[in-house]
């Protein structure tokens, strides 16, 4: 279970690492170090095999002229930020080392496999695997918590996920909103959208943000986010893919501040009076005094009553229930009201 893992934390603050580390095995410990320092709870990387991640021939398939004038195809793209069994556990020690959870986001069976020899204790799936059902089999098969990104995907399609995860023994799931823009505009933010994913599908909800700053993980958080996961780089000018959508350590620090304060201003949503407003209750609501002197014997009518501040004695909402009883004994003018001054029901 996710509250086992984060001990109950919420929300919980993924620094996504991606692909930010370059390939660079020493790059990616220092941007562990650096996440844990700013209060990250769990490092996110990427595990793929390039040559089961994309076709030698997508850029011309899909006419992407960016990657047609750079003077690679995708597979040797992708093999620039791969590392090897030995490297990826030098990676888990430094998360141990600073105290963050790592997981990553499994792009194909083997890969599944390695994380599994790694004794991961969650999984990630992309956005742009939310369709991919045998991958979705092999990390139900382990049985272990997934958090799942939602960008691209219609209601259909994550609920589609959702049951082959669970048939396939996945019993804890968080859902991810995302849109899979890099980055996106304000006006594509579609925030509420964490709302819809909570009432449709019933299970936690978190947000994956690509917006350029921090400010869409604090309405999530309000929105009852449980899981803010933000691309993550060194500094300013730290050349990675993912650059345009990343913060650095001072601004992610930021984000966790604003999330945790969205958070709590967020509340449960209960209605029912907040622990300290008693005591404003007590000064602020009316209770029955006396408007003039009353003896003992009157019936009490409307006329002899005043609702004042403060609200220490019979409740102005029960006027009713004592108009018309005996007196017992003499009120003097401005005094409270108090229940044992009349007679009671046999």
């Amino acid at each position: 279970m996710l509250s086992n893992i984060f001990k109950g934390k919420e929300p919980i603050f993924v620094a996504e690492i991606g692909l930010n580390h370059n390939g660079n095995i020493d790059e990616a410990i220092a941007m562990i170090k650096a996440a844990a320092e700013c209060g990250a709870d769990a490092v996110k990387f990427q595990t793929f095999i390039p040559e089961l991640m994309v076709s030698p021939f997508a850029s011309s398939m899909l006419n992407e002229e960016a990657f047609m004038k750079k003077d690679y195809d995708t597979i040797n793209f992708f093999k620039k930020f791969t590392f090897s069994k030995e490297e990826w556990l030098r990676i888990q020690e430094a998360a141990k080392k600073y105290n963050v959870e790592f997981f990553s986001a499994a792009f194909d069976i083997p890969s599944v496999e390695l994380l599994e020899e790694l004794n991961v204790r969650l999984y990630k799936i992309a956005s742009s695997e939310v369709t991919n059902i045998p991958l979705l089999e092999k990390i139900g098969h382990t049985k272990k918590p997934v958090i799942m990104s939602t960008g691209m995907a219609c209601e259909e399609e994550i609920l589609s996920a959702i049951e082959t995860l669970s048939k396939n023994g996945t019993g804890d799931i968080v859902l991810l909103h995302c849109v899979s823009l890099y980055p996106l505009e304000d006006s594509e933010a579609n925030l509420r959208r964490v709302l819809s994913l909570k009432e449709k599908f019933k299970l936690p909800v978190g947000l994956s943000d690509h917006s350029r700053d921090h400010y869409a993980a604090m309405i999530a958080s309000a929105f009852g986010a449980v899981v803010i996961e933000k691309h993550f780089k060194l500094h300013s000018k730290h050349l990675c893919p993912d650059s345009e959508v990343s913060l650095e350590p001072e601004s992610f620090s930021e984000m966790i501040a604003l999330a945790r304060r969205g958070f709590a201003l967020a509340g449960s949503g209960e209605i029912k009076t907040q622990g300290r407003e008693c005591n404003t209750a007590r000064g602020a609501r009316r209770s029955l005094f006396a408007a003039k002197k009353i003896p003992a014997g009157k019936d009490l009518s409307m006329d002899d009553v005043i609702a004042l501040r403060p609200g220490t004695g019979i409740p102005v909402q029960e006027i009713y229930k004592y108009r018309g009883k005996k007196v017992l004994t003499d009120i003097d003018e401005g005094l409270p009201l108090k229940g044992e001054y009349f007679e009671q029901e046999q």
